[in-house]
């Protein structure tokens, strides 16, 4: 797969054929400047989804034609400042859309921060979508951040 450093097609699991090559660029260099292993969630709507034409969901690849989401994990990424770095990186690289999930588990069922990131069309590098969940409600990336223990778990 579009020659990834720090990532295997099997960890993109179904929809390793589908990836866009752009967003595992992004994801390659995001994992080699936070210096800690990504994984990506194994939720069945952690990739691609197949959603008709009527939703813009970057994860949907019946609009865009490939996968341009991903929701995933930082390895020791628990609290209010790793959670930042991590989003800053993430504006940093240009990715379009960036999510913080608060309120999620692990692969190993672990409490844990999840990102999601994406390199949709329909907002700018510098200027993405962003956005937060905590306890099942959206709200503001800001909230979903201070809403993290400060120092790492809690």
């Amino acid at each position: 797969m579009f020659g990834a450093q720090h990532f295997q097609d099997v960890e993109f699991r179904e929809w390793a054929d589908d990836m866009s090559p752009r967003l595992v660029t992004l994801l390659d260099v995001l994992r080699f400047k936070c210096g800690s292993p990504i994984e990506p969630s194994l939720n069945a709507q952690a990739l691609g989804r197949r959603l008709g034409p009527g939703s813009q969901s970057a994860h949907n690849v019946d609009v865009w034609g490939q996968v341009l989401a991903i929701d995933f994990f930082v390895s020791g990424v628990f609290g209010r400042e790793q959670a930042e770095e991590i989003v800053n990186l993430m504006r940093g690289l240009g990715f379009t859309g960036i999510g913080v999930y608060t309120d999620t588990r692990n692969n190993r069922g672990v409490e844990q921060v999840m990102f999601h990131r994406d390199v949709r069309p329909t907002a700018a590098m510098g200027n993405p979508a962003t956005w937060g969940r905590v306890n099942g409600h959206y709200t503001s990336l800001i909230a979903a951040i201070q809403s993290l223990p400060l120092g790492g778990r809690s």
